[in-house]
């Protein structure tokens, strides 16, 4: 069977993540029927710990590793990884999530043989007077170490506001964490390494506390006061569309954001390479080439090949669309 006939839009099968933190929403949501409190569910991975695998066509029951090894063009297109390049999920707390680090690349390769880990936030649902941890106020690692030992970390974290529909952007060597009643999604480089720096003075399952990583999270810790990124730009507004940049970074990965209530037809965010869709909120219909056509549901996260110029998704109620697209 040719490439022509293997070049549609990829549907990928959910896969929860049983956290400490994590609750009951994203089974509702996903309509899982998975035990224990599920905190993550990763609907678009490459990575090793944990490969997605494709729903629907003639890909069906392919992990993405196998399918972008045999149509690297179609489904990879151009990066500088050895693995897709974006890892696409939806989180919810129902208590505080660790406070944590992530590397950066150079760090992160050296040692823990993964990649560094820039991510970003959409905010789907926040309970009313909702914040989160983002950044900190340790000037220097001595100080930063002796609030490890004296069980001060809290003292030096600093919290923003957060709403529905609000995005975050975490650089590596950003302190952050997410707070109870947050539902988002999480747009990040594939990668699976966290330096824990605080854990609330919280167990494991059997009562054992969780481990912390006080020495790579103060390598490569950022030591001054951070702020959010101003990232967000509304670009157009039309009467029944609305498009916003959330990030474009050549060097990490672009995220655009629609809402729309009819018809949305867009062409690809960069010539050659594969376009991420991630239905935020409503329910629709993709139209592709040769009367092909994909049902899309608030949760699913849709691959579309880069061979596309464009591409239609008609609404059956009002959307909210993520794009997600890398060209490196």
């Amino acid at each position: 069977m040719s490439d022509h006939f293997l070049s549609y839009p990829l549907k990928f099968q959910p896969l929860p993540k049983t956290r400490i933190w994590g609750g009951q929403r994203l089974k509702e949501l996903f309509q899982l029927k998975t035990e224990g409190a599920i905190g993550e569910v990763w609907t678009l991975s490459g990575h090793k710990s944990s490969v997605s695998v494709c729903l629907n066509g003639d890909l069906a029951g392919k992990k993405i590793t196998e399918i972008i090894q045999e149509y690297p063009s179609l489904y990879l297109g151009h990066t500088e990884k050895d693995c897709f390049p974006i890892l696409i999920s939806f989180l919810y707390a129902e208590q505080n999530l660790s406070v944590q680090v992530h590397p950066d690349d150079t760090y992160a390769l050296k040692y823990d043989g993964d990649y560094g880990k820039t991510e970003s936030w959409y905010i789907l649902e926040a309970e009313s007077g909702t914040r989160i941890n983002y950044g900190h106020t340790f000037p220097n690692r001595h100080v930063y170490e002796q609030a490890i030992t004296d069980g001060r970390v809290e003292e030096y974290l600093q919290y923003i506001d957060v709403q529905e529909d609000d995005f975050i952007l975490i650089p590596p060597g950003t302190v952050h964490t997410v707070t109870p009643g947050i539902l988002l999604i999480e747009i990040q480089q594939t990668s699976d390494v966290t330096y824990r720096v605080y854990d609330w003075g919280r167990g494991d399952a059997v009562g054992d506390g969780r481990e912390l990583h006080v020495d790579r999270a103060a390598d490569v810790l950022i030591y001054h006061s951070q702020t959010v990124p101003c990232t967000r730009k509304r670009i157009k507004q039309l009467p029944n569309e609305t498009y916003e940049q959330l990030i474009h970074d050549p060097d990490c990965f672009s995220i655009d954001k629609w809402d729309f209530s009819k018809t949305l037809t867009l062409s690809m965010g960069k010539k050659g390479q594969p376009d991420v869709l991630i239905c935020a909120r409503g329910e629709g219909t993709l139209h592709y080439k040769d009367q092909g056509k994909l049902s899309i549901q608030a949760g699913d996260t849709i691959l579309v090949p880069a061979d596309f110029s464009t591409y239609m998704i008609q609404s059956r109620k009002t959307m909210t669309l993520l794009r997600v697209f890398y060209e490196k």
